[in-house]
């Protein structure tokens, strides 16, 4: 089991709070694009998030930083979610 699959298994359990960097280092992995503006929010985007219900039009959605260093576990179920339209998408273009 890899790092990343060790980590999204660990965070499926519905953690309270979360590293950043951990969060960061997942999202990267799956080839999210991470924009860190001023202040406590961070703005991830990718295509296949693109016409996708719930995220913006460009494919984006926000992730606020409590603390500047933890991501609350309720915005974990939206990465994950996010992970696995990726996932899946990522999927279809391989078949």
């Amino acid at each position: 089991m890899s790092k990343i699959q060790k980590i999204l298994k660990r965070r499926k359990s519905c953690p309270t709070f979360v590293s950043r960097e951990e969060v960061f280092s997942v999202l990267k992995r799956y080839g999210f694009k991470i924009e860190f503006k001023r202040g406590s929010h961070v703005t991830v985007r990718h295509e296949a998030l693109v016409g996708v219900k719930n995220f913006g039009l460009d494919g984006e959605f926000t992730i606020p930083i409590y603390k500047g260093h933890w991501v609350k576990g309720i915005y974990l179920k939206r990465i994950l979610l996010a992970i696995g339209i990726v996932e899946g998408a990522g999927n279809e273009e391989e078949s």
